[in-house]
């Protein structure tokens, strides 16, 4: 499960698991009809994006035949783009048109981007992933800020929405990789991205009839509405060249991070040394975050080549396509997710569910495991270089496990211990972290190119085992070092009182 699918909810789950019900009969009330046509139009958003993202690296590899290293490059600031967008969406949509509005301005921004990319050769390459990226803005925060204001305050039904749009959002990212390939493979690249824009507008078309068409929306000044469109002419054109130029588009990323790293500290010295301290310890925990994303990000990029080329995909008589190994992760979440969750449970009632340091750390162990796992398959690989496909199934359940430790609990960590003066300067320390790490993970998947720039499994074997090995010991070796100052980490949250809020609600 990507990250930003996580993002959008996980601060809506967290505010609902904490409120009380002002009415006792609620639990046992249906969910409002609006939460199901929310979850359909969401779901097949999307489907649109993990139909992309699965094939994107592939596509520029074996169809526009860029060198990996170039793909890499693309593919990350792409991403790394996709998750400072909706602090412009956001904002704009908060401000000016409402979430309602920017949804619709979203979906129909990702859709023409998809379309523009079904479209052969390179000239609306670079202006459809942009276009993409800014589409992305607007949908991403805004569909769950709709679903939001559908309840009351005090609403426990909350929860459960939230809950419902999770798992729209898990089959979304679920079903793209076993149908690309075969798309793929009967119709032509094209046709996926084609497929991907339907797929989208199909869900855009959804939120209009059952949601946009029926409320009552704040008027907005035609000036502003002029001056937001030529602004997001500019601003596309704009990342068309960041996309373009990666090298330049990480100097912008790691600058605008480093400076909102020195905003939250300056800002911190407004309030009391406690609260300054749980600021300091959301700063650390992201920080950790980053190693952890940066792996998890090698799925869509260094992992993907590495299937492609590198394991014996041959299951009886069916050749697996390569991007429905990309299945397995959305798999995994939703079938561990409901267990880990009864299992938070039942740990709380014992007294003994790991605070968030914890869990950040196992996590993050369990991340490198999936990665550490991956040279043993390589010492045992066949004469024509490649490993048994199962290698790639347990290296994805175990990043999988790793997730439901680090993800879920990022956001709600940003949330809860920040005082509400700087929640959204927080959030956005969040999805600045989470788009370095896709940078990032784009220059740990360049160092698996081998200098002949060959992709035969023998030659690239041993790249590929050097770069799993030392992302993956680097994780565990993180996540041992992460455990060993919880005690410190937790003084700072706690402060003198040591009440510890901690824990997974």
């Amino acid at each position: 499960m990507s990250v930003e699918a996580i993002l959008s909810t996980e601060q809506e789950l967290q505010v609902g698991g904490n409120l009380l019900s002002a009415k006792t009969q609620s639990n046992q009330e249906k969910q409002p009809s609006a939460l199901y046509f929310i979850s359909a139009s969401n779901l097949w958003e999307r489907f649109g994006y993990y139909t992309t993202r699965g094939i994107l690296v592939l596509y520029m590899v074996k169809n526009l035949l860029y060198p990996h290293e170039k793909a890499y490059a693309i593919f990350a600031a792409f991403t790394a783009l996709l998750y400072l967008a909706p602090l412009l969406g956001g904002y704009l949509a908060d401000t000016f048109l409402g979430s309602k509005r920017g949804v619709i301005l979203g979906g129909v921004l990702l859709s023409i981007g998809y379309f523009l990319l079904a479209i052969p050769g390179m000239q609306f390459f670079y202006i459809a992933l942009a276009t993409v990226i800014i589409g992305n803005g607007f949908f991403m925060p805004n569909i769950s800020g709709v679903l939001g204001h559908i309840y009351e305050k005090n609403d426990s039904r909350r929860e459960g929405g939230f809950s419902i749009l999770y798992s729209a959002i898990n089959m979304g990212a679920f079903i793209p990789p076993l149908i690309s390939g075969g798309i793929i493979s009967l119709f032509g690249w094209h046709v996926a991205f084609f497929v991907a824009g339907i797929g989208t507008l199909l869900g855009v078309l959804i939120f209009y009839l059952f949601i946009y068409r029926h409320s009552i929306l704040p008027k907005v000044k035609k000036a502003y509405c002029f001056f937001i469109m030529a602004g997001l002419v500019l601003t596309i054109f704009l990342i068309e060249a960041l996309v373009k130029n990666a090298q330049i588009a990480n100097a912008v990323l790691f600058s605008l991070g480093g400076l909102l790293v020195l905003l939250t500290l300056k800002n911190s010295f407004r309030f009391s040394a406690h609260t300054r301290n749980r600021l300091l310890a959301c700063l650390l925990l992201t920080a950790f975050s980053i190693l952890f994303c940066v792996l998890c990000e090698q799925a869509a990029m260094s992992l993907t080549i590495y299937t492609e080329y590198n394991v014996d995909r041959n299951w009886h008589r069916w050749l697996i396509p390569t991007v429905s190994f990309l299945a397995l992760n959305p798999f995994f979440i939703i079938i561990c997710g409901p267990l880990a969750s009864k299992l938070w449970i039942w740990l709380d009632a014992k007294k003994l569910n790991p605070s968030i340091p914890v869990k950040f750390a196992l996590g993050t162990i369990l991340v490198g495991l999936g990665f550490v796992v991956l040279p043993l398959g390589i010492s045992m690989q066949s004469s024509a270089g490649q490993i048994n496909l199962w290698w790639i199934v347990l290296s994805y359940f175990l990043q999988s496990l790793g997730e439901l430790l680090v993800y879920p609990v990022g956001l709600s960590m940003m949330t809860e211990l920040s005082p509400k003066q700087m929640v959204g300067l927080m959030i956005g320390v969040w999805y600045f972290a989470t788009a370095i790490a896709n940078a990032l993970a784009g220059v740990a998947s360049a160092l698996t190119v081998v200098a002949s720039g060959s992709t035969e499994a023998l030659a690239t074997s041993s790249a590929y085992s050097f770069v799993f090995g030392v992302l993956g010991w680097s994780a565990i070796v993180a996540g041992v070092v992460l455990l060993g100052f919880v005690k410190p980490i937790r003084r700072l949250i706690e402060g003198k009182n040591g009440a510890s809020v901690m824990r997974m609600k």
